[in-house]
């Protein structure tokens, strides 16, 4: 199998697609090219200081470094009801860097806390988030690190180039079959406020985390062209960081009410 979705995989486009963009306006071209290259750009500066406390404090609380999540921070992509989440998935810095490799129309419509507290032993397999969307691959994951992320307490690993190869075949649980057949992994350490742009087809895990004082939570946000087409509900937790939804696919929510993350007073719009 290649995807969650195998009656649409004959209409869907499952190759990547490189960036064309030869005049990027945040991003360096040599960015771009490692993006075409490797399938992800090495970690770039998004949030710091009082922004990234404040983002810090949304997700960890008042309860130190760590701790496991709140119960309340589980669910698959709150951005639509977590005024908090939706502000940093929607940031205008974020979405300038999405504007060089998706153009001026972009959607977020998968998001998820992630925590990995210490002595965690479950890790991750080898897989590609382009097999669990039911659109064509050509999405963008922004993996924001919101303490730092080492080998130590469980970085991700990727195997650079292996999105070349569009997508692989998968066993029923979605991960990868002989995964280091596609290349040798690496692992990318990651800054806290730092973040990781990488495609939806290249191959990465998140082993266990080794560290007995370290956890190591990250906000993921998956980002696509407003217009790449979804597919069975696709679209349910969209909202549009940039641009406008140019053929009305996607019918972004608003803006959930509550105060806004980064200042300024409560809000819905």
């Amino acid at each position: 199998m290649l995807t969650r979705y195998p009656d649409l995989e004959p209409v869907l486009d499952l190759n990547f697609r490189p960036v064309t963009n030869e005049r990027p306006a945040h991003f360096t071209r040599a960015q771009i090219d490692e993006y075409n290259e490797r399938g992800y750009i090495t970690p770039i500066p998004l949030f710091s200081g009082d922004e990234l406390k404040r983002i810090q404090t949304h997700f960890l609380g008042a309860r130190g470094p760590g701790r496991s999540e709140p119960p309340d921070l589980k669910e698959l992509s709150l951005h639509n009801r977590d005024a908090g989440i939706y502000d940093v998935v929607t940031h205008p810095r974020t979405a300038a860097y999405l504007r060089d490799l998706l153009g001026q129309n972009v959607i977020c419509h998968i998001s998820q806390f992630i925590n990995k507290p210490p002595g965690m032993t479950k890790g991750g397999s080898h897989h590609q988030d382009a097999t669990f969307n039911a659109m064509h691959a050509q999405c963008v994951i922004v993996w924001l690190a919101l303490e730092d992320a080492a080998v130590e307490n469980g970085c991700m690993w990727f195997v650079p180039g292996s999105h070349r190869r569009g997508v692989v075949p998968c066993d029923p649980k979605h991960y990868v079959e002989n995964p280091l057949s596609y290349g040798r992994e690496e692992p990318c350490e990651v800054k806290a406020g730092h973040a990781v742009f990488m495609s939806d087809l290249v191959l990465h895990s998140s082993p266990a985390n080794r560290s007995v004082s370290r956890s190591r939570p990250a906000l993921t946000a998956t980002y696509a062209a407003a217009d790449n087409k979804p597919y069975k509900n696709a679209e349910r937790w969209a909202v549009l960081c940039s641009g406008t939804d140019v053929n009305g696919y996607w019918h972004p929510q608003p803006r959930p009410a509550g105060p806004k993350l980064f200042g300024g007073t409560d809000e819905g719009k």
